[in-house]
Formats: C-alpha cells, sequence, structure tokens
C-alpha cells in the first residue's frame, strides 16, 4: 500500500486520539472536547492532538510506551516543525492551482477504508471502534479525505518546485565511501542455497470430497447466489468472515501461478471455476482492476492431506540427489516453489541471520554442494543444497554504491525541502504559540 495513510495501524491511530483527548463537562452535562491551537499557518490552525497523535504514533513504532521527558519535548518539537511544514506545503499548494480530482480521492479513501476493515477485524469490529470513539463513519472518512488530499498535493508540489530533482555524481560517491568507510556495517555472513519445495499432498478421495464441495457452491452462484454472503457461509479460508474478500493486491506479488493465471483470465465481475493450488480449491471473483492492482474476493475449500505420504515422496526425490540425480532437473521437475524452480530451484545468497534456528541447524555442518536431511514445515518439506558461504567482510564500493547514492540523494532533497520551506515562512504568516505541553 502507498503511503503511511495507509498504514494499517491508522485506524487505531485516529480513535486512540479521539479517545485520549482531554473533556469537560459541558453546559448540559454533554462532554465537550478539549483542544488548543499550537500554531497557525496562514489560515489553517495546528491543534494540540495533531502534535499527540503523531506522537503516539512515532511511541508505536519505536515500539515504546514512553521517552524520557528531555526526549520527549524534542521529539514533539520536530513533529510541530513537521507538521507547520506540512501546512506551509499544502498553502503552497493550492495557492499554485495544483489540484486532485474528486474521483480519485474518493476511490482512495473506499480502498483505504476496506483494507482498515480487514485489518480490524470486519465491518462489525470497526463499527465498534467508531462508536466507542462517539465518531461516524463519515467523519472518520472526511478525515482520511483531506489526509490524503494534502498529501497529495504536497507530492505533487515536490516535483513541481524541483524539490526531487536530486542527483549524485560518481565522483561523490567515491568521496563518500571512502570517508565512510569505517562506519559501515559489515557486510554480513552468508549462505548460497537451492531448494526443492514440496507442499503437502491431498489423499484422492479428499481431493475428490473437496471439488464436490466446491461444485456445490458453485451451482449456487451459477442460479444468482450472492457471492458475499455465499463466501461468509461456506468459505473455509480466513477471509470468510469478510465475505471472502482479499482486498486490492499486485498479482505479481503472489506467488501462486495457478491463482494468479486463473485471476488474469478473468474480466471484471466474473467468477472462476475451481482452482486448485496448495491451500485447497478457490472459486475466484474479480471485482475491480485499478492501475496495477485488483480486487478480489475468493471462496476457499479445503482438502485433507496425508504428510506421511508426502514425506515418502519427498524423501524419495532427496535420496535419487543423494545417488546422483542432477539437483537443478530435479527442482524443474518436481518443485513447488514457483518462484525458484525454472532456476533450477537456486534461492541465491541469504543472510545467516535471517534463517529460522531450526532451517540453520540443518544445515550449519555442510559444505558447498551437500544435500541436506529433510526439512519439514507446516505446509510440507523441503530438499535443501547448499551452493556456498561468505563470510563476514566490509561492503566494497560495488555493494556499497546504491545505499551511499539513496543516503547522498535523501541528504540533498532534505537540504532543498529546509530551504524551501524556509522560504516559504517569508511568504505565508506563520504563528506558533507558547511551547507549554510539546
Amino acid at each position: 500500500m502507498k503511503g503511511a495513510i495507509k498504514t494499517v495501524f491508522l485506524v487505531l491511530l485516529v480513535l486512540m486520539a479521539l479517545q485520549n483527548f482531554p473533556h469537560a463537562e459541558g453546559s448540559g452535562g454533554e462532554k465537550e472536547i478539549i483542544d488548543r491551537v499550537v500554531a497557525i499557518v496562514q489560515d489553517k490552525a495546528l491543534l494540540q492532538s495533531d502534535i499527540d497523535m503523531e506522537y503516539r504514533q512515532l511511541l508505536m513504532q519505536m515500539q515504546k510506551t514512553s521517552l524520557p521527558p528531555d526526549e520527549e519535548k524534542a521529539k514533539r518539537r520536530e513533529i510541530l516543525d513537521g507538521l507547520v511544514a506540512h501546512l506551509l506545503m499544502t498553502v503552497q499548494a493550492e495557492k499554485l492551482g495544483i489540484e486532485i480530482t474528486e474521483d480519485k480521492l474518493d476511490s482512495e479513501v473506499e480502498r483505504i477504508l476496506e483494507d482498515n476493515m480487514r485489518a480490524i477485524g470486519g465491518s462489525d469490529a470497526f463499527n465498534l471502534e467508531l462508536q466507542k470513539a462517539g465518531m461516524t463513519l463519515d467523519q472518520l472518512k472526511a478525515q482520511w479525505r483531506e489526509k490524503i488530499k494534502a498529501n497529495r498535493l504536497i507530492e505533487r508540489l515536490k516535483y513541481q518546485e524541483g524539490l526531487m530533482d536530486v542527483s549524485v555524481s560518481e565522483d561523490a560517491i567515491k568521496e563518500y565511501y571512502r570517508k565512510h568507510y569505517n562506519e559501515f556495517e559489515k557486510r554480513p555472513r552468508t549462505v548460497f542455497l537451492a531448494q526443492i519445495l514440496i507442499f503437502n499432498k491431498a489423499e484422492k478421495s479428499a481431493e475428490e470430497i473437496s471439488m464436490a464441495k466446491i461444485n456445490r457452491i458453485s451451482e449456487i452462484l451459477a442460479k444468482g447466489g450472492d457471492f458475499e454472503e455465499t463466501a461468509k457461509a461456506f468459505s473455509e479460508g480466513p477471509s470468510a468472515k469478510y465475505g471472502g474478500s482479499l482486498g486490492f493486491m499486485k498479482l505479481d506479488d503472489l506467488d501462486n501461478p495457478r491463482f494468479v493465471d486463473a485471476v488474469r483470465k478473468l474480466t471484471v465481475g466474473e467468477i472462476s471455476g475451481p482452482v486448485v493450488t496448495e491451500h485447497g480449491v478457490h472459486i475466484i471473483k474479480l471485482e475491480e482492476i485499478s492501475g496495477d492492482e485488483v480486487r478480489l474476493r475468493h471462496i476457499l475449500v479445503k482438502m485433507e492431506t496425508d504428510k506421511e505420504a508426502t514425506r515418502e515422496m519427498a524423501e524419495g526425490l532427496r535420496q535419487d540427489i543423494l545417488n546422483g540425480a542432477d539437483f537443478g532437473e530435479m527442482a524443474k521437475a518436481y518443485s513447488e516453489d514457483w518462484s525458484t524452480r525454472d532456476a533450477g530451484g537456486d534461492i541465491g545468497e541469504i543472510p545467516v541471520s535471517q534463517l529460522p534456528g531450526f532451517f540453520m541447524d540443518s544445515i550449519k555442518d555442510l559444505k558447498a554442494g551437500d544435500i541436506a536431511e529433510l526439512i519439514e514445515e507446516e505446509k510440507g518439506f523441503r530438499i535443501i543444497r547448499v551452493t556456498g558461504w561468505t563470510e563476514e567482510r566490509p561492503f566494497n564500493l560495488d555493494e556499497a554504491r546504491d545505499r551511499i547514492r539513496d543516503i547522498m540523494q535523501q541528504e540533498s532533497f532534505m537540504k532543498k525541502f529546509d530551504e524551501y520551506v524556509e522560504s516559504l515562512k517569508d511568504l505565508y504568516y506563520v504563528d506558533i504559540k507558547s511551547e507549554s505541553g510539546l
């Protein structure tokens, strides 16, 4: 998902902010929210609640519940400065006539709403949190809409004003590397691996039972049954409670060729026939296409698997390799890791620190060319071949070049951005109130 506004924590953050405002009794006994203006930028007000919400989000990102007083004050000041800059950029974008179409805003709000409903546990849980906060769906959508609009205006302003036009020469990269060589982290110890992935196989009788179930569901849909309600009633996947909704996704991000191939054959509104994957049998509905993303629903019927029969099959393949069969050819023929099978199972280089403990235990004593004992996982088995190791060492220039370029471009952008914001302070009225409470 694009932009911080789409984080799955956004709903919770908005609600936390609302629930934690200080309150006072109104003249009729009702509670009124008390807030304070901490800054004025032209005709726009920045509230204490805006600072509080950003600070809570920062704590969540840092996985902390509080900071020492001096550090909290500094962070709150950084947040204030950032939000003032945000308002200045918004004012300038509006003055320059930069516009965002209403249709795009509406579409993005609806997409965020669906993503967050799923993340928080469905529409019922979502609406319950809204009720706790004393907030309506329209109010929340209006907040999102304003935030999205401001962010999109600023993005366009950055490009229009050339703030994103930053480049770094090769000589500058080399000079940075020489000066900061000793500050770089070490290149970690890594291992080169190849694998054959075998998913647990369904018994023939189980497959027949699952296909019979999915065919009955297909008949319900063919007779006009509502897909969402049918999914809630019959789907055995985790998305059932959402009516089978998978939200928006990029098909290229899915490592499931059979599922992806079925979606690519659909037109909007069309429903697929049965699609068998390692998860079971699916019926898929394509609901919308937006750019390079699609919005899908599916109904899943799981299949009972025979793990011991799968183990015997996988161990048989492993023994064939130990007896001389070519690993790459066996991977092309049998591996169900679609992202590596055509490359002979080659996974490539992986930092040792990223491997699960049980996985590392199975390969730690192997040399290049060795085959590990069969690795069992919940969904099946892996046959692993170690193709090489590299020890920890400093990064060379070629390996560090892209990272250095990113660092230098970011530094250059921030310099241009800060200078631009300072220039806007000369154009527009800015009044920052007392720092009390920051």
